[in-house]
C-alpha cells in the first residue's frame, strides 16, 4: 500500500471513527496520536467545528508552540513544519475569538494527566515549561494559551492502555489499517 493511500484511509477511518467519538476519546486521540505521522488529522481536528477547548489546548501543546516561538512568521519556519506554526496559531486564535464548543472536560497544559511523571505533587507533564520567554522568542504564547480549561481531567493515560489503544487509535481502526496493509501484500503481482 502507498503512503498516500495508507494516510488516505488512516484519515478517513479516524474520520469516521471520531464523527461520534466523546469528548474523553477525543482527547485521547490528541495526546496519544503519532504527529510524524503527517498533519492531515491534525489539521481537520483543529478545524472541526464542534471542537472542545480541552482538545484544542491539548493540539496546540502537543504541536509544541516553544519550538515556533523561534520563527516570526510561517516563511521563516522551515518548509517541513510551516503547517504546523499555522495550526498553533490558528488554535490560539479559535480561543482568542471564542471559536469553541462549550468546555464537557478539563486539560491542563501545567499539568497533563495524559503524559504522567511519576510524581505525587505533579502528576502529569507540564507544557508550559517549554514556552520561550524572553529575547528568543519572536512572538509571545496568548497567556489564554497557558491557562487550565476548567472542568474533571479525565486520566487519559488509564484509558487507552485499559482500552488497548495504540497512537492514537483505538482498536478497531489498528485492525482496519493492519487488514488493507494485510490484504495488500497477499495480493499476487500480475
Amino acid at each position: 500500500m502507498e503512503d498516500e493511500d495508507f494516510n488516505g484511509l488512516y484519515l478517513d477511518l479516524m474520520k469516521e471513527f471520531l464523527a461520534t467519538a466523546t469528548p474523553m476519546q477525543w482527547l485521547a486521540v490528541v495526546t496519544t496520536m503519532n504527529y510524524d505521522n503527517g498533519s492531515a488529522l491534525a489539521d481537520w481536528i483543529s478545524k472541526y467545528p464542534k471542537l472542545e477547548p480541552a482538545v484544542a489546548k491539548a493540539l496546540y501543546w502537543y504541536q509544541q508552540p516553544g519550538y515556533f516561538q523561534h520563527y516570526e512568521s510561517q516563511d521563516k519556519v522551515p518548509s517541513i513544519n510551516r503547517k504546523g506554526w499555522a495550526r498553533v496559531q490558528a488554535l490560539s486564535q479559535r480561543f482568542a475569538d471564542g471559536n469553541l464548543a462549550p468546555a464537557t472536560i478539563g486539560w491542563d497544559p501545567a499539568n497533563d494527566l495524559a503524559s504522567p511523571t511519576g510524581k505525587e505533587k505533579h502528576p502529569g507533564y507540564d507544557w508550559t515549561s517549554e514556552a520561550v520567554k524572553g529575547s528568543d522568542a519572536m512572538w509571545a504564547i496568548p497567556p489564554i494559551m497557558l491557562e487550565a480549561v476548567p472542568g474533571t481531567q479525565p486520566d487519559i493515560y488509564a484509558y487507552v492502555d485499559e482500552q488497548g489503544w495504540e497512537d492514537g487509535m483505538p482498536p478497531h481502526v489498528q485492525d482496519e489499517l493492519n487488514a488493507a496493509m494485510d490484504g495488500e501484500e497477499e495480493d499476487p503481482e500480475d
